[in-house]
């Protein structure tokens, strides 16, 4: 009986958890078309969490909708949106500042993502 509660609880607790690199930076909540996001930024980069149950969810759709959750939250562009529909990366355009460069496609996470560098520069 004591799994049984203790799974969901588990579940509910890692719903919006940090990713590596944002640990300790405060979230900003945004909804969009239905959609319920988790924000944190780190310099010009923004993980964006997806938060709610959606059934099938089309990645490009949930992108659009993320997309504008972070301008939202931020004030910032969003150039781009990389990740899937439940977790992705923003890069941010601020006042004028061109984008950081877009990550390469790779199974481990980009040191600059945990360093707060510039991609490519690690």
């Amino acid at each position: 009986m004591r799994r049984a509660l203790l799974f969901p609880l588990m579940l509910l607790v890692a719903c919006d958890a940090p990713g590596p690199g944002f640990y300790g930076i405060s979230k900003t909540e945004q909804v969009v078309q239905g959609s319920r996001f988790t924000i944190r930024v780190n310099g010009r980069i923004a993980e964006v969490i997806r938060t709610n149950p959606e059934m099938f969810p089309r990645y490009e759709t949930i992108a659009a909708r993320a997309t504008i959750a972070v301008q939202r939250a931020t004030g910032c562009t969003a150039a781009w949106v990389e990740g899937d529909p439940s977790v992705m990366m923003a890069g941010l355009a601020c006042n004028g500042e061109t984008p950081p460069a877009k990550p390469p496609r790779r199974r481990s996470i980009p040191c600059a993502i945990v360093t707060n560098t510039p991609f490519g520069s690690c």
